[in-house]
């Protein structure tokens, strides 16, 4: 998979982590995206995709401000 991030020129520097989350169960992401949303991360991106084996996988992109 490839990811292309883009950053806007004139938003505030500062430092982000980014979260991918891939299962091909539904219930498994939405799981895995409430305990992520606990912590801070939000939904920036999501998609549909082929495994190596020929099954699909929901993916998503999460981002949050870095704790520090």
């Amino acid at each position: 998979m490839v990811v292309i991030l883009e950053r806007d020129k004139d938003a505030v520097n500062r430092p982000l982590e980014f979260k991918l989350l891939a299962t091909s169960k539904t219930s498994t992401l939405e799981k895995e995206v409430q305990q992520a949303g606990a912590v801070g991360y939000e939904i920036v991106g999501m998609t549909l995709s082929k495994t190596a084996l020929g099954g699909k996988e929901l993916v998503a992109i999460l981002k949050r401000s870095r704790v520090e």
